[in-house]
């Protein structure tokens, strides 16, 4: 049994236990060995991922910071051994009967327990509270955290894709810099003027460019063509209509094609950010992540600013976001209501901002940072990121994300040249609807 195999049915029994517990939801909280102490404090379990980043936010600030404003609530926090694992040892918890009252979601990996209904909706919540309401949050934003018509949760911190560029070079090669209207043929002009072969050996080690395989980048251009991944209701794959592969097409051909972009063997292990930092690429589409690797680790030495996205037929862009569920088997959904408001509130916010989060999901603090930034030394236009919310789009995954993933795995040999763009997203659309169809995850 191979490996995904082999992952796959591990995910789906887990989830089956899952499920169970989320039916037996008095049962499991009846059973659970978690009880208010006799000086009526309550402790309320967090899972969360464990990079050391995380570690030092939620232990050393948020969680601190919350249980000074709310002496009743305890918060401990437990978490995976590495992201690769988050899942499996959620699941595990959860189908063990220790699930925790409130645990951290991607925007990959939220629609996956959505769908199996154990997570609490927080609708009610928000309309009773005097202190928040969902007008402070980006619409566009929380609809990712929405499942059948109900609020799954409440984002933390997100970020829109913009394009980042190096103004020195665009001077050095005489290359106007991007505008607000920009479009698809202004930036392959661009990325072919940019690209060259400075020491003339033979071999590029310029690019104009960069085109990542990655989930929260490639939809975009799908989008900008006119195309998409699926219909409304994430019940059919659309990867294989015209207008979809087209846009594939345009980006894949940046490096296949064009040359203005590297191929996978050019990037000597280095990533995108890393190709940005040498000055080995003018551009790369990027979120406001970047701000904590490029002012503050790195401080680049070179002139940088920021664009929105070309435009194609339409104008579109993709967020990555985080943010937080509450499971509907916590005994404490009052108290873990007031943690998950915390993090995503007012006092959550500036803590994540001074920590270099991004752009907080909290509307006003978002919106007061874009107009007076905490760290002086953003590019000129930061405004974009705030700007692109407008037509920014979750990327969608249907609650088969193993599958999924792995289905990914085609469009992959389009990047890499084992396939045409359009034989991959035809064998994508039809394994991806094959799972679909199953109903079963």
């Amino acid at each position: 049994m191979s490996h995904d195999t082999s992952r796959r049915q591990f995910l789906r029994e887990m989830l089956s236990a899952a499920a169970l517990t989320a039916a037996g939801s008095v049962v499991s909280a009846g059973c659970s060995p978690r009880r208010q102490d006799p000086s009526g404090v309550v402790t309320l379990e967090f899972y969360n991922y464990a990079t050391p980043e995380f570690l030092t936010l939620y232990n050393e600030k948020l969680i601190p910071a919350f249980e000074k404003t709310h002496p009743n609530i305890r918060v401990r926090m437990n978490s995976s051994l590495g992201d690769a694992g988050y899942d499996a040892k959620l699941l595990t918890l959860i189908a063990g009967k220790m699930a925790p009252d409130l645990f951290h979601v991607t925007q990959q990996n939220f629609p996956f327990y959505a769908a199996k209904d154990i997570l609490l909706p927080v609708d009610g919540f928000l309309k009773d509270d005097p202190d928040l309401s969902e007008d402070a949050f980006f619409p566009q934003v929380t609809n990712g955290m929405r499942f059948q018509g109900q609020l799954l949760g409440l984002p933390s911190d997100f970020s829109t894709i913009v394009m980042l560029y190096n103004q020195d070079l665009f001077d050095r090669y005489r290359v106007a810099y991007p505008e607000d209207g920009w479009t698809w043929d202004d930036y392959l002009a661009s990325a072919k003027a940019l690209t060259h072969d400075t020491d003339r050996d033979g071999y590029t080690d310029l690019f104009g460019t960069m085109n990542p395989g990655a989930y929260n980048r490639w939809p975009a251009w799908v989008w900008m063509n006119g195309g998409d991944l699926f219909t409304p209701d994430v019940k059919k794959c659309l990867m294989d209509t015209p207008e979809s592969i087209a846009g594939l097409q345009f980006y894949v051909d940046l490096a296949r094609k064009h040359k203005v972009a590297p191929l996978a063997g050019q990037t000597m292990g280095q990533d995108f950010q890393d190709f940005f930092t040498s000055q080995m690429t003018a551009m790369i589409a990027d979120s406001r992540f970047a701000y904590k690797r490029f002012l503050r680790k790195r401080k680049l030495k070179f002139r940088w600013d920021l664009a929105p996205m070309p435009r194609g037929r339409e104008q579109a862009t993709t967020f990555i976001w985080g943010g937080n569920c509450i499971l509907k088997t916590t005994p404490h959904p009052q108290e873990a209501w007031e943690f998950l408001k915390f993090l995503s509130g007012a006092e959550g916010a500036a803590i994540n901002l001074e920590a270099g989060n991004a752009l907080p999901a909290y509307r006003p603090a978002a919106e007061q940072e874009i107009r007076s930034p905490l760290d002086p030394s953003v590019p000129k236009n930061d405004r974009c990121f705030l700007e692109a919310v407008a037509y920014g789009r979750t990327a969608p995954t249907p609650p088969q994300f193993a599958e999924y993933n792995q289905a990914m795995t085609v469009l992959q040999d389009a990047f890499l040249g084992i396939k045409p763009v359009e034989t991959a997203c035809r064998e994508f659309a039809a394994e991806v609807n094959a799972v679909l169809a199953s109903e079963v995850f």
